[in-house]
């Protein structure tokens, strides 16, 4: 089943499956979805640790990582507005990672 989201992310299924679990995140990816893992309150090392795993065990299938909105983050508490955050992101990381 090939739609437009299965192409953008190079997947089989559309099948999005968002978790703290590397082990769902693994299964869902090697089954042709798309895993997420939730990253947003693991320190640095933590996260490394954690894609590592994630790595060893999807084959290089792709998978995602939330940490858009985490939990921790410069500004929190300012009430900035969402053109005010998406100023915060080097132009390079948009222009890698977003789509329209």
């Amino acid at each position: 089943m090939k739609i437009q989201i299965c192409e953008m992310l190079d997947i089989e299924f559309p099948l999005l499956a968002f978790s703290h679990c590397r082990d769902v995140v693994a299964a869902v990816t090697n089954a042709g979805g798309f895993g997420v893992l939730g990253a947003s309150s693991h320190s640095p090392e933590e996260l490394e640790h954690e894609l590592a795993w994630i790595d060893e065990h999807v084959d290089g299938k792709p998978y995602g990582v939330d940490i858009v909105c985490p939990e921790k983050f410069e500004g929190k508490g300012l009430n900035l507005t969402a053109d005010q955050v998406v100023a915060m992101v080097p132009d390079e990381h948009r222009a890698k990672w977003c789509w329209k």
